[in-house]
């Protein structure tokens, strides 16, 4: 099971996600926070997996600072920074402070789940309708394990949502009808990935996806 920890200043919104996302099955939330003064004090006492977190949270002054005093408090803590905002500034501060997702509040609650999941197993997500500009700042400066090889791949936002999809286990049929896609466009995507990656399999883009180096068995 997933342990969750929300921080969002609206009520609701925290409400909203933990209603729907416990719904997941593979995830529950163990805690929350309205603002930056409880934030590190409900994280110590959670120690959850994946943090969600505002970027617009009350009391916090440098955004930044505070992903790494949380990441000081709980180093196994993935953090995935929500926004209503598609910014470069809050990439970077997301990427500087070590998160390893950035997410808009408008997207669907089903890639939020998505999202957590990738952030849990160790790899990173972030929104495929963000700007390209966006989504390579952020790779590039991210400390997360999805910088380095995937950073520099040259793959398009739709490349990058398969290839998720791929590291997350789903078939080509799964991945057409959660893109609304067909399956040969999948194959067709999943073929320029491979080839951007430099890699012969699906296990081998997971591998490169979460990070990891080696042989991959054929």
């Amino acid at each position: 099971m997933i342990r969750l920890l929300v921080a969002d200043d609206h009520e609701m919104f925290r409400e909203m996600l933990r209603i729907a996302l416990s719904r997941a099955g593979d995830m529950e939330v163990v805690g929350e926070a309205g603002d930056g003064r409880e934030l590190p004090n409900a994280v110590q006492r959670a120690r959850p997996d994946v943090l969600l977190l505002d970027y617009k949270m009350p009391s916090v002054r440098d955004f930044a600072s505070l992903l790494q005093d949380i990441q000081r408090l709980s180093p196994h803590t993935g953090t995935i920074v929500l926004s209503g905002f598609s910014s470069v500034e809050i990439a970077q501060r997301a990427a500087e402070g070590g998160a390893r997702g950035y997410i808009l509040k408008a997207t669907r609650l089903s890639a939020v789940a998505d999202a957590v999941r990738a952030v849990a197993r160790g790899g990173s997500w972030i929104d495929p309708t963000l700007p390209r500009k966006i989504f390579d700042i952020f790779q590039s400066r991210a400390n997360g394990p999805a910088a380095g090889p995937l950073a520099n791949a040259g793959l398009t936002r739709r490349e990058r949502e398969i290839l998720a999809c791929v590291a997350e286990g789903a078939s080509n049929l799964d991945i057409a009808r959660k893109l609304c896609i067909s399956e040969q466009t999948v194959k067709t995507h999943l073929s320029r990935v491979f080839a951007k990656l430099n890699v012969k399999n699906r296990v081998g883009a997971a591998m490169v996806f979460y990070g990891r180096t080696g042989t991959v068995a054929e």
